[in-house]
């Protein structure tokens, strides 16, 4: 695995370990979290580009377990373009999702290949692969670990799980968190909604470590960075008159931030949606 050019950061607790993989920035920092229970391992998300997903799959056989199921967080194809891959490595493995995150793969897919690749040309699948299992809400199990799923609506996609791990004190919070060192894709507008989550999430003071959709595992102090940032850019949503005066005055506010290009593309999908009559 020298060659791999993403890497893993991993934590271990006594029932399992937790694996999370992050792309280099051309795959937008995608996280593709492992959980390793005893005995099998539970994969989410499979990466934006193909490449990425390779060194996913990769890495996941080098720990020789077999892979019990992958789950999708959410809708958007950063998240599900490598199923391409993962589904050819591991096809006894079923995928599930949501069902609102299914529908809307199926629906859309094809319209969200289309438009990356624009982008990235031959280094995305051109395939949609859809979720065909549903995830049951409620507690259950992950690789042999106490877990319990949750439905987040109306954050930074429309529909997302919630995954918490009560007894290592982990909360897969995939897209609805950011790091402090990343711009946040506010691309769905959802910005009152998404903060009162992120305000309900923050009383649950018993998780300590947070795996997040872009970049590596981070605390709670992301939550009110993502916060901030969220605050501060429904402010400039509403005194900007195009996408290009709201991702300037964006980047303006937050100039240190990495990933840049989630302001760009957040600004092209808000304004496609923008009633004419909005300032």
């Amino acid at each position: 695995m020298n060659s791999m050019k993403g890497t893993v950061v991993t934590s271990a607790y006594p029932t399992l370990r937790l694996h999370t993989y992050v792309s280099p920035h051309d795959g937008w920092l995608v996280t593709t979290p492992i959980v390793e229970g005893p005995e099998k391992l539970v994969i989410f998300d499979g990466q934006l580009l193909n490449a990425y997903a390779e060194e996913v799959a990769a890495y996941a056989h080098s720990l020789r377990k077999p892979v019990e199921r992958i789950i999708v967080s959410h809708a958007h194809p950063d998240h599900w373009a490598g199923l391409e891959v993962l589904s050819r490595e591991f096809a006894q493995a079923p995928i599930g999702a949501l069902p609102r995150v299914s529908a809307q793969i199926r629906a859309g897919g094809e319209t969200m290949l289309a438009r990356l690749r624009g982008l990235f040309g031959d280094a995305i699948t051109t395939r949609v692969t859809v979720p065909t299992g549903n995830i049951e809400l409620g507690e259950q199990t992950v690789a042999g670990a106490r877990c319990e799923f949750r439905e987040l609506s109306d954050v930074e996609s429309d529909t997302q799980v919630l995954v918490l791990l009560p007894d290592q004190k982990v909360m897969m919070a995939f897209d609805t968190i950011y790091s402090a060192t990343d711009h946040v894709p506010t691309l769905a507008g959802h910005f009152e909604h998404w903060l009162s989550v992120l305000a309900d999430l923050k009383t649950m003071g018993e998780y300590d470590e947070i795996v997040i959709g872009h970049n590596a595992p981070t605390d709670r102090l992301a939550i009110d960075a993502t916060a901030a940032y969220l605050h501060e850019a429904r402010q400039i949503y509403a005194r900007s008159k195009d996408a290009a005066s709201y991702a300037g005055n964006l980047k303006a506010a937050f100039p240190d931030r990495a990933m840049p290009g989630f302001v760009d593309l957040s600004a092209t999908l808000l304004y496609m949606t923008r009633p004419s009559t909005a300032a």
